[in-house]
């Protein structure tokens, strides 16, 4: 089951209270998306309650809620909340590697000869095939 951190926590309640809706927690669904190479795509969202057959995530009293197809593919992740020279904003961490959509089409080009996805190099097409 998904996890929040405790740095996380603490921002889903400063967010909520800024809101004035102290018992709304955050909700993570699967966003779509999900192109080749990149893995699936998550958003993140303010929302007061839990849904029929939402899963409940709760630390030092900050709620996530995620959908149940969403929470099974969220299974060993973290969400978690960075702050840097680039910005600020929640994070999911996969302890074991983040999972992938598929169908990638990148690495060697053995009809070319060689080179990577979008590499040049004898390389047909570029990115990752996905269309997007």
């Amino acid at each position: 089951m998904i996890t929040i951190s405790d740095v996380a926590a603490g921002k889903i309640k400063e967010i909520m209270k800024a809101e004035g809706m102290p018992q709304a927690g955050l909700r993570i669904f699967s966003g779509g998306g999900g192109c080749g190479c990149s893995g699936p795509q998550y958003e993140i969202a303010i929302d007061d309650k839990a849904g029929q057959g939402d899963t409940v995530v709760e630390n030092q009293g900050a709620k996530l809620y995620v959908d149940s197809e969403t929470a099974t593919a969220l299974a060993e992740a973290e969400l978690s909340f960075i702050s840097d020279e680039r910005g600020e904003g929640f994070v999911i961490n996969f302890p074991k590697g983040a999972p992938q959509a598929g169908g990638c089409n990148c690495g060697p080009d053995t009809a070319s000869g060689g080179g990577s996805c979008g590499s040049g190099g004898g390389s047909k097409g570029g990115g990752c095939g996905c269309g997007c």
